[in-house]
């Protein structure tokens, strides 16, 4: 089967089982909601930490590796 051919196939297949869900009948309270977003944000802020703690290792790093060359050779 070609590529073109099964394109349509799968947008139809896609939309009769988007079609076919039943609703969940489940409530989400503002409390739910805060504490997701709270989750969410602390998963970025420690990435970000991670990022910055390493990345100032790694300039740490080359900056004493060029400081001591440069004693060296004066």
């Amino acid at each position: 089967m070609k590529s073109s051919r099964r394109r349509p196939l799968l947008m139809c297949v896609v939309a009769v089982a988007a079609m076919a869900t039943t609703p969940a009948h489940a409530y989400l309270d503002p409390g739910t909601g805060s504490a997701i977003v709270s989750t969410i944000l602390g998963f970025f802020a420690a990435i970000a930490f991670t990022v910055r703690r390493y990345y100032y290792r790694i300039k740490a790093f080359f900056r004493s590796k060029t400081a001591s060359d440069a004693s060296d050779e004066g």
